[in-house]
């Protein structure tokens, strides 16, 4: 019992559609891979620099990542969201970019606020 000349073909032709597919998949791989690699290399270009930083801080704070969350009760929600939306969407990228990016600014800082209270207990 052989399979029929038109079984055949049709094994054929998806056995070249699995081919075909698997390629297609290989390739959007890779071009996400690119991109991604290209994004973080940006992410290091840009929030490395002292004018990158700035501008990464001032994201920041509008999302309020350092910010007590809770308020009056019409701005609990909206606060929430907005926080999580900056964490989510823009610290998160540039963590997984360079870490010591995020890390470097929360040690500024600290530092600027210690120098503060140094300030008001002189």
């Amino acid at each position: 019992m052989f399979p029929s000349k038109g079984g055949i073909e049709r094994m054929t032709m998806e056995a070249d559609f699995l081919e075909d597919e698997h390629l297609e998949a290989e390739s959007i791989k890779k071009e996400h891979r690119r991109l991604t690699e290209q994004f973080l290399a940006d992410v290091k270009a840009t929030f490395g620099s002292p004018h990158g930083k700035r501008i990464f801080t001032f994201l920041l704070e509008q999302g309020g990542v350092n910010a007590v969350l809770y308020s009056k009760d019409a701005d609990i929600y909206r606060n929430v969201a907005v926080h999580d939306f900056v964490v989510e969407n823009v610290l998160a990228p540039v963590v997984t970019a360079d870490e010591e990016i995020y890390l470097s600014i929360i040690r500024e800082r600290a530092e600027k606020l210690r120098n503060e209270e140094d300030k008001k207990n002189e």
